[in-house]
């Protein structure tokens, strides 16, 4: 919980013109030939862009999809100097039977996942068992953003997206996707993520 709380603390969302300017610069990343995967017809929403900007200096910008599930994004974290490091885009397209959640970082397909409605878990930490050897609750943390709202099939793209930094990291890179995949405030994921170690 103390790690929580301090990583909290060396963060915030930056908004108006200082958060446009990140914003504009993540679109024309995201315009560029190859940079995302989209299929004909989808884009970007700038306008409901997110930017989360830490202490130590990086900057991230989490920009959903259009016709996706909530917490379908492109994301770019940029280092003190404005130069980007990692992107992570995350896609989540379902109909009421079949969800597909292709997951890619700095460009490479890490993750291509076929959900079926029938098998949205709702306690995903039996599937999780190397999160939960780090204090970690995968289940507590669905309940938690369940109850925020968060429907079964962006849980499934947290799932996919951020399991494996949330085991590795001990939440230095979990929180930043849970809060891109869940499409999700900080403050709600920050909620959460305290109630997942407590």
């Amino acid at each position: 919980m103390s790690n929580i709380k301090a990583l909290q603390s060396q963060s915030s969302v930056l908004e108006g013109e200082q958060a446009q300017a990140w914003i504009k610069v993540t679109a024309d990343v995201g315009d560029k030939k190859n940079a995302t995967h989209l299929k004909a017809g989808s884009s970007l929403v700038t306008e409901r862009a997110t930017v989360y900007k830490s202490h130590k200096g990086n900057t991230q910008v989490s920009v959903p999809f259009r016709d996706q599930e909530r917490g379908a994004s492109l994301n770019v974290v940029y280092g003190s100097s404005g130069k980007m490091v990692e992107t992570l885009e995350m896609q989540l397209t379902h109909d009421d039977t079949t969800g597909h959640a292709p997951v890619w970082r700095n460009g490479d397909l890490t993750a291509d996942k076929v959900i079926r409605a029938a098998d949205l878990p709702k306690d995903l930490s039996a599937e999780q068992p190397q999160i939960s050897a780090f204090g970690f609750s995968w289940g507590k943390l669905n309940d938690c953003l369940s109850g925020a709202g968060i429907s079964s099939w962006a849980l499934a793209l947290i799932d996919t997206a951020c399991a494996a930094a949330c085991a590795e990291s001990a939440c230095a890179a979990c929180v930043p996707c849970i809060t891109a995949a869940g499409g999700v405030g900080a403050g709600t994921v920050w909620f959460c993520m305290g109630k997942a170690t407590s």
